[in-house]
This record gives C-alpha cells, sequence and structure tokens, in this order.
C-alpha cells in the first residue's frame, strides 16, 4: 500500500506543471498542512523541486538518466588508468574466483570507485551474478579492537562474550558469492591480518565462540594509502594482485578537465538547473593543487556550486547558476599563479571565443553507487536558511559554517554608522519617534545615563524594522540572551517595560528574543569616543628582475620627496608561489599598516593574481594595476601621500593611463542600469527606499538592487564585483557613501519632490538629445531647424516639472518631446489635428495645469510662429497627468 508521500510524489510526476501545496490538497482532499510537511520531505530527498515565490510552488524533479561507473566509462580507462584496469580485470577473470587484490593510493584518488568497476565488471563478465553482494568495510573503525573486529567481520555467536546477546552474521557470510572491499586495510593490526589468512588459504572461517567452520566464496579486495611494507610479509604474499592508482598532480589536464565536467553535469542534472563556469575559474581548478586528490576536488567543485545555488536563489536576473572567480576556495584560486609555468600545456583550454563552461540538466549522469556528493543535503540546508533569515539578510549567511553570528560587532557598528546621517527621520513615523524619545528620557531618569541622539535614532529605526518584521510573522532569534539577562539585569528589566509600551501603541507581541535586542541597545555608551588613526593607502611594486622594483621606487621617492613605498624584487629563478610567500608574510607583520588597502603594481603575469588572493587570505583590500611604468609609480604614490582613498587612485591612474594597463577580456556589461539601495539591515528601510525609486524610475531601463551597507568593507567589495558587468549610475542610502564615484543619492531626498526631479535628472535616460534628433531629423520639415525644434522642446517640458512639481518618467518625457515636435511640423504644414473629446470640461476641471502649460508651451510658439489649440494643449496635459507619479509613502 502507497504512503500518502508517495501518493503526491506520484502525483507530481503525473502534472509536470508547477504546483501550490493548496493546490495538490484540493487535489487529494487532505490538509494542507499534511501536504506541506510531505513536500518538504521529498524537497529534502531531491524528489521534488521547490520553486520559490508567492506563493512557493513545487514540481517534480527531473530524473536524470543515470547509470552506474564502470571501467567503460572511467575517465582515464585509456591513458593514467589503462595498466590498472588490465590488471584488475585480470584478477577478476582469473580462474576459479579469482585473485584476492591490493589497491593503493592516496587519499581521494578513487580506491573505493575503482574496486566497484572491478565488481561490475565481474557481474558483466558473468564472473558474478547481478544479484552478488558488494560489501564494504572500513577498519579504521575497529582497528584498536581486534575481537571487535574479527566479530564484525566473521560473525559472533551468541555468548561469545559480555554483551553478546544474539548470534550476529558476520561481513564474511553476507558477502558470501561476492567481493568484500575492505577499505583502510592498513589498519588491520597484525592479529587482524592474520584472522584473514586461513580465509584466503581455505576459504573456510570460524565465528567469534562458535567452533564451527563455515565455508563462503569471496573475493577479497582491499585498499591503502600506505605502502606494502606496512603489512606482514605472509599477507602480501596471500595477496598476489597488487594495484597503485595515480594521484590527481599525476594525471593529465584533459582528465582532470573530464572529472571537473562530469561533475558539474551531475550538480546540473540534480538540481534540474543550468550551471555555467566561467574561464578563469575553471583554469584554477584545473591547476591547483588538491591535496587530497579528486575527492578534495569533489568537495572545493560541491562548495563553488553550493556558493552558485545562493547567488542564483537571492538574484532576480539569474537564469543559470554561474560560478565565477571570487566564489573559488583561496586554495583554488592559487592555482592561477601557475598558469605561466604551464603556459604550452592551457593552450587547448584558452579558446578565446568561449568564456564559460555550461553544462545543461538532463545530459547522461555518470555516478558513484556510493557517491558522498551526490546528496541534496548543502543546497536544501541553503534554502532552508534563505526562508528563515529572509532574502534581505544575504550577508549573514556564510557558507563555510551556513551561518555565524557576532551581535556585539553588529551593533557596535550598527549605532556608529547610524551617528554620520540624520536621514532616517524622513521614514520614522512621528508617532514612533516621540514613542521612542519618551522611552528613552524614561530611561535616562531610571539609569541616570544620558542617551544621546544618534542612539535614539538607531533604536527608531530597530523597532520600526522589529514591527514589521513581527507583523510578518519573521522573527529572529538572540543567540546569546541568557548572557544578556545575567550580565545586564536592570537593563533587561527596563527593557521589558520598554516593550509593553511598544505592544500597546502597535497592538503587537513582543517575543523574549526581541527583548534581547532591545536591552542591547540601553547598554551603549554612547558618548565612547572612537579615535581613528589616519594612514595612507600603502603602494606595492612588484617587478621581475633582480632590481627593477626597487630602482623604480626609489626614483619616484625621490621624485617626490618621501619614503613611502614597498618594492619586491622578483628574481627570474624565484617561483611564483615563493614570492606570493614573502609578500604575505610581510603584510602579516605589519597588517596595522594596511587598514586602508593597497594598490599593488605590477609589470606582468602571475603578481597580477596576488590582489585576490591578498584581499581574501588576510581582508586587505588591495587593486593591482598591471604594466606598470615609473609614470603610473609616481601618480599612484603621489595621490596616496595626498591621503586619497584606496577607489579614487585606482579610478585616478587607470583613467589617465588607461591605455598602458593591461586589460582582460572585456565583460559586455548589461542593458540595464543599476541602483543600489543601501541601508544597514537590509530590512524594512532599504525595502521602503526600494519602493520609492522603484516608483520614480522606469523598471524596463534600471535595475534596483537592495544591499547591506553596514559592514562597510563588505559593501565595497560587492560593489567591486557589481561593477565588472554592471553599469552603476546611483547609490541611494541612508548613510553618506562616497565610492568608486558612484553618485550618492540622500534617502531623504526621495521625500522631496524638488529633489526627486534633480535624481530623475540625473539618471537621465536611454536616448540622449543628440541621438533623437539625428533619428528623426528626415521626417520633419526642410525649413525647421531639427536640433533647436528638440532643445527648446526640452526647455520648456522641464520648466512645466519644476512649475508643477512633476514627477514623471524620462520615457514619458521623451515620448510627448516627439509628440510635440510633430505637432508643431503639422501646424507649420496646415495639416488637421484630431480634436479632444469634451475639452471644455476638461480645461475647466484641470484649470491650473491648463493655464501653467500653456504659459510654457508660449515660448514654443513665439520661437516658431505657431500657435497651439485648446484641443493640443488638452492632449499634452493629459498625457502629463496619466504619466504622473504618486508616490504613495507611509510609515509604521
Amino acid at each position: 500500500m502507497k504512503s500518502r508521500k508517495d501518493e503526491v510524489l506520484e502525483l507530481l510526476r503525473s502534472n509536470p506543471a508547477e504546483q501550490t501545496a493548496q493546490e495538490l490538497a484540493d487535489q487529494m482532499g487532505i490538509d494542507r498542512t499534511n501536504i506541506s510537511r510531505y513536500l518538504n520531505e521529498l524537497t529534502k530527498e531531491g524528489s521534488v523541486k521547490k520553486i520559490d515565490g508567492r506563493p512557493v510552488k513545487f514540481q517534480s524533479a527531473a530524473v536524470s538518466a543515470e547509470k552506474h561507473i564502470n571501467f567503460d566509462n572511467l575517465i582515464g580507462r585509456e591513458e593514467s588508468l589503462k595498466s590498472q584496469i588490465q590488471k584488475s580485470k585480470a584478477a577478476i577473470l582469473y580462474p576459479p574466483r579469482g585473485l584476492h587484490t591490493i589497491i593503493f593510493g592516496e587519499t581521494g584518488t578513487g580506491k573505493t570507485m575503482f574496486a566497484e568497476c572491478m565488481y561490475r565488471f565481474a557481474v558483466a563478465a558473468d564472473v558474478l551474478d547481478e544479484s552478488a553482494p558488494f560489501i564494504t568495510f572500513n577498519c579504521a573503525d575497529y582497528a584498536q579492537n581486534p575481537q571487535l573486529l574479527y566479530g564484525h567481520i566473521f560473525g559472533v555467536k551468541r555468548g561469545a562474550f559480555t554483551g553478546a546477546e544474539e548470534t550476529r552474521e558476520g561481513l564474511m557470510e553476507k558477502a558470501d558469492g561476492g567481493i568484500l572491499f575492505l577499505d583502510e586495510i592498513h589498519r588491520l593490526p597484525p592479529e587482524g591480518q592474520e584472522m584473514l589468512f586461513t580465509f584466503i588459504d581455505k576459504g573456510t572461517f570460524r565465528s567469534l565462540g562458535d567452533g564451527k567452520e563455515k565455508h563462503a566464496s569471496v573475493q577479497i579486495i582491499g585498499a591503502t594509502t600506505e605502502t606494502s611494507s606496512m603489512f606482514l610479509s605472509t599477507f602480501n604474499r596471500r595477496i598476489p594482485m597488487q594495484i597503485e592508482l595515480p594521484s590527481l598532480a599525476e594525471r593529465s589536464l584533459d582528465e582532470r578537465l573530464g572529472i571537473i565536467k562530469e561533475f558539474l553535469q551531475q550538480e546540473a542534472n540534480r538540481l534540474v538547473q543550468e550551471i555555467a563556469i566561467d574561464k578563469r575559474s575553471l583554469l584554477a581548478f584545473l591547476l591547483y593543487k588538491a591535496e587530497g586528490n579528486i575527492g578534495q576536488l569533489k568537495r572545493d567543485l560541491k562548495l563553488v556550486c553550493a556558493k552558485a545555488f545562493l547567488h542564483y536563489q537571492t538574484s532576480n536576473d539569474s537564469e543559470k547558476l554561474m560560478i565565477v572567480e571570487e566564489d573559488l576556495p583561496l586554495v583554488v584560486q592559487k592555482g592561477l599563479l601557475r598558469i605561466n609555468e604551464v603556459q604550452d600545456m592551457l593552450m587547448p583550454f584558452l579558446d578565446k571565443k568561449n568564456l564559460y563552461l555550461t553544462l545543461k540538466p538532463g545530459a547522461e549522469d555518470v555516478v558513484w553507487g556510493q557517491d558522498p556528493n551526490k546528496d541534496m543535503e548543502v543546497y536544501n540546508s541553503i534554502t532552508y536558511k534563505l526562508e528563515k533569515l529572509g532574502r534581505e539578510n544575504l550577508s549573514e549567511i556564510d557558507l563555510e559554517e551556513l551561518i555565524s553570528d557576532d551581535v556585539d560587532q553588529y551593533f557596535e557598528t550598527y549605532v556608529e554608522e547610524l551617528s554620520h546621517s540624520n536621514a532616517y527621520r524622513e521614514i520614522i513615523s512621528d508617532d514612533l519617534w516621540k514613542l521612542v524619545n519618551d522611552l528613552y528620557d524614561f530611561a535616562s531618569a531610571k539609569m541616570n545615563r544620558e542617551y544621546d541622539e544618534k542612539v535614539r535614532f538607531a533604536f527608531a529605526l530597530h523597532i520600526n524594522s522589529t514591527i514589521e518584521r513581527i507583523r510578518g510573522n519573521q522573527f529572529i532569534s538572540h543567540p546569546n540572551l541568557n548572557d544578556i539577562r545575567r550580565n545586564y539585569s536592570k537593563e533587561f528589566l527596563l527593557a521589558i517595560e520598554f516593550s509593553n509600551r511598544i505592544e500597546e501603541a502597535y497592538n503587537i507581541m513582543i517575543p523574549l528574543d526581541e527583548i534581547g535586542f532591545i536591552t542591547m541597545f540601553l547598554t551603549m555608551d554612547s558618548h565612547e569616543e572612537h579615535k581613528i588613526d589616519e594612514k595612507q593607502v600603502a603602494i606595492l611594486v612588484i617587478m621581475h628582475g633582480k632590481s627593477t622594483a626597487s630602482s623604480m621606487l626609489e626614483t619616484v621617492q625621490e621624485l617626490l620627496g618621501t619614503t613611502k613605498g614597498i618594492a619586491f624584487n622578483m628574481p627570474l629563478t624565484l617561483d611564483t608561489e615563493e614570492m606570493y610567500a614573502q609578500i604575505k608574510n610581510y603584510l602579516q607583520g605589519q597588517r596595522e599598516n594596511f587598514t586602508e588597502g593597497i594598490i599593488l603594481l605590477t609589470d606582468m603575469g602571475s603578481p597580477n593574481n596576488f590582489g585576490n588572493l591578498i584581499y581574501h587570505e588576510m581582508g586587505i583590500r588591495t587593486r593591482v594595476i598591471s604594466m606598470a611604468s615609473t609614470m603610473l609609480v609616481l601618480e599612484s604614490l603621489r595621490l596616496a601621500t595626498l591621503g586619497r582613498s584606496l577607489e579614487e587612485i585606482y579610478t585616478s591612474v587607470i583613467s589617465m593611463f588607461q591605455t598602458m594597463v593591461r586589460l582582460e577580456e572585456p565583460t559586455p556589461k548589461d542593458e540595464k542600469k543599476v541602483i543600489i539601495v543601501a541601508c544597514f539591515t537590509g530590512e524594512g528601510v532599504s525595502k521602503r527606499l526600494n519602493e520609492v525609486v522603484s516608483q520614480i524610475v522606469n523598471l524596463e531601463e534600471f535595475e534596483v538592487i537592495q544591499m547591506q551597507s553596514l559592514e562597510r568593507e563588505s559593501f565595497k567589495h560587492r560593489i567591486d564585483q557589481l561593477i565588472t558587468h554592471k553599469d552603476i549610475v546611483a547609490i541611494v542610502g541612508t548613510m553618506e557613501i562616497h565610492y568608486q564615484k558612484i553618485p550618492f543619492i540622500p534617502a531623504m531626498n526621495l521625500f522631496k519632490r524638488e529633489k526627486i526631479l534633480e535624481f530623475q535628472d540625473l539618471l537621465g535616460s536611454k536616448i540622449t538629445l543628440p541621438e533623437m534628433v539625428d533619428s528623426l531629423t528626415k521626417n520633419f520639415s526642410p525649413e525647421l531647424d531639427v536640433k533647436t525644434l528638440f532643445l527648446v522642446i526640452d526647455d520648456a517640458l522641464q520648466t512645466i516639472r519644476k512649475d508643477q512639481e512633476l514627477i514623471i518618467e524620462n520615457t514619458a518625457l521623451q515620448a510627448l518631446s516627439v509628440h510635440i515636435a510633430f505637432l508643431i511640423d503639422k501646424i507649420k504644414k496646415a495639416e488637421e489635428r484630431p480634436p479632444f473629446e469634451n475639452v471644455k470640461y476638461f480645461h475647466q476641471q484641470n484649470r491650473l495645469c491648463f493655464n501653467q502649460t500653456a504659459a510654457s508651451l508660449s515660448l514654443l510658439e513665439k520661437q516658431f510662429s505657431v500657435r497651439f489649440t485648446e484641443d493640443d494643449i488638452a492632449y499634452i496635459v493629459k498625457t502629463l497627468e496619466d504619466n504622473r507619479v504618486e508616490l504613495g509613502l507611509h510609515s509604521v
């Protein structure tokens, strides 16, 4: 009889369309809660695909065309593994029951997989039945207890020792008629090795505590990371077939590429989603030193797939899972340092036309029967965390540990950043601001402590978001709640009083965890002053040659009269990794001197990769300028001594000497321009700002991206990533952020009509006035100066906007410009124009706007000797009114 869960899966498979839990519940006639539970279980198992949205939908996961690994599809079968496969086949086919075999190889070389291939070959060659068992056992599990080891392999008779309450079958009996694979066989103690002698010699064995001999037909395959010298000589003689598998470093790049592609194909099939990996990431995986061989390679690939999955889940414009260089583990990124060493070997992989390797779901999927990476747990964990945290808490997710909280640092940074801006007043209601001040006045008297405005602002914003969270049934837990209650008992009691007042005012229930956060706001000492040392960006010069870098830097220092700057000479005999190690050691020894970041000037080659490694390994923001000359070093050091920021120096030098800088293959930028909406938490505030910006701009032309700016360095790094493939035209934020010369718009400006008009002017539009003139000139009468016509029309429309405080999309203004231009052309040609229905009534209903528009158009009438009728003006006014943007702004 089928279970309810099986029935749900069957129903999804019968209908490939996406369905909600409610739709499935209605079809099956059972409670929606139970359906949701079954769906969540099926999603974790990988049988069902969850499609995020409102509402969440579900779909049967595509069943990939999996086939088990065997010698016919094993990567390396004609190259590095050819002789090993021949020997293993001989061991299987050797009469009468094959030869016992031991497989040598480093950790992660695929010894278990190879043993499984031997088993499948034995079945295919009819040496074993299809039902023959393949039993695996790791000897390390019982290496320190020979009695248990013996019992596990050969079985235990009831009463053999204390605790042996029943007779238990051993692995030897379970493997009868098949293969017993003993992994880490070197962990068997000498007495454990001797246990096998009798069986290998005679095919008989005794269970522990049983004097009766038993017979079994079992071929033994062992695997070890050690050499044969670790075993007794008698043991080596009894296992004559010895096979050694090569390490990943000993295998060709072609084979390594095949392993990478095969694994990514598996992940694409499991996720039913296209996966793409960029060229530099692929090269890094091909070249890095994977100490754990294939096992580590697969784990590292799994990690970057998980990161790509996370980005895909939280991005609205991603159509595929993208694996990019910045997401690679540091050990993988270091593979790029070896590019020059193996340049000739890489030629087949450096196809200039293909920037990505793409794997689409549905292709044939070769899997290992015991592949530990086959599960979906990591992806399910990410989905679960995203649902729990909410889409805009992305910065809280750490894929190495999935999530980690540092509450103390959060609050310290949160309040300190807020002190630089008062724009929050624009999105905090008067009622809430009054309540917060009343609460803090009460706290000041109660605690005999002063709380200044910046702390009150911080708390008001926090409560604003808390109210929205609670009303949306989204709750967060405080990781140190018990410590807070013990260490700040007075503040905690006061926080309870705060919560009572807030509950009464907003008709909500504040949970205990939220009271913990309120307590932390009451413990802040806002008068503590933080002194910031004025430090400069460091300039590092790295050049090939015995004295190239030092000579160049000395020249620049002499010209500028400074001793700033550090030079690293890189003799041609010095290995790239050794050079990086020297630089890393130097930076670690003086880390406090590099808080403002580093400009790294190089001549060519592998040092160009050092900047990325320095950032990821030591957290020091680094910008690399390659093809550096004396002039580049001079300008960089000059700007650094003037106290310019890292990005100011980098942008200035690149813009001045762009032709001297080695540019990698340009990444085409997205057509949509980007507006960044930044706030500290990435929660309620940024959502509100997003709503406002989305009403002001044309979303077909602009993309609005919400970002958390609490951790300033992470925010800047994210901007650095985005700017490579997106055109960022503005940052809208609650706190002033000037970075990469991107215009900053204070959040307060979005609540003032005159400032919104300036914001729209700053953004501009896709079609410029010259482009419009060039494209339309041939459509007008020859006597009309089209350029002047559009310029005067633009002036008139801008006057209308300002006089009427009209917020209107630029695309609508452009369309109206074209309409007025053709209208004037028609008047000049004395052509008939359509009448406006009920024009008198419309004029009366919109008298103010009508009269202001007519006055602004009088300049056009005078300039081009035309007269607009009441109908003409009515059409223009209606267009303005129809496209007017009314901002629905409200606060808690």
